[in-house]
């Protein structure tokens, strides 16, 4: 991108340049009178060196510079038109602008440097979480197998040993109390993993658009250190 903005800038002032030229020569083959009328008015340069210039010099914006080149090759654009753009594009440029461009960086790495702190405490809670998870189902899972043990010992001895079969049970029942008091601990985990896992998604998003600013921050500051270094040329 920082070779075609060189490129598109360059090619604008060459071009400028060129019809400066050709203008120029055009006026030294000129009959007398001619040079006698320039001697006493000199000829504006052509609207659509103009409109190069305004763009080359960080006037307009791509958009405007090609809508503008546009209406001029059509005969839309008279030079009262692009006086009184200019004037506008000069109030606003003289306006105070509520952030300068180093305060708005400074803001975008502040954001970024918050959104990092955020992902790094939700990834640490993410893996607290699943850890504690996999042990709650692991628990549970050996109450289960425990459960059934015991069911199948009180079916072996039933009708020979009701006292020890009952025992049994009672374990069996033990087991399956706690199986469930585990198994709502282990939905609310669940439950938490997924919302920590929207907010990883959240913060992504997040990232990705303040990248692009920053990006597009960075152009901004390329092209305008572009335009500064062509006018001074």
């Amino acid at each position: 991108m920082c070779g075609g903005a060189h490129h598109i800038a360059g090619a604008l002032i060459g071009a400028a340049v060129n019809e400066s030229r050709h203008s120029s020569h055009r006026h030294a083959h000129g009959s007398s009178y001619h040079r006698s009328q320039e001697a006493a008015a000199p000829q504006p340069t052509s609207i659509t060196q103009e409109i190069k210039l305004m763009y080359a010099r960080g006037d307009i914006d791509s958009a405007a510079y090609h809508r503008l080149l546009e209406m001029a090759r059509s005969g839309e654009l008279t030079w009262d038109d692009l006086r009184e753009l200019s004037a506008r594009g000069a109030a606003t440029a003289t306006a105070p602008e509520s952030i300068t461009p180093k305060e708005r960086d400074a803001d975008i790495v502040r954001s970024l440097n918050k959104l990092y702190a955020h992902r790094s405490t939700i990834e640490q809670s993410r893996k607290e979480n699943e850890a504690i998870l996999a042990r709650l189902e692991a628990d549970a899972e050996r109450l289960r197998e425990q459960a059934e043990t015991a069911r199948q010992k009180a079916d072996a001895i039933a009708g020979q040993d009701e006292d020890s079969a009952r025992a049994y049970l009672a374990v069996r029942q033990d087991a399956l109390e706690r199986v469930s008091v585990l198994d709502e601990r282990i939905s609310s985990l669940r439950q938490d993993l997924a919302r920590l896992a929207d907010l990883e998604s959240e913060l992504a998003t997040k990232e990705a658009e303040l990248k692009a600013l920053e990006s597009r921050s960075k152009l901004a500051d390329l092209e305008s250190s572009i335009r500064e270094d062509l006018l001074v040329r």
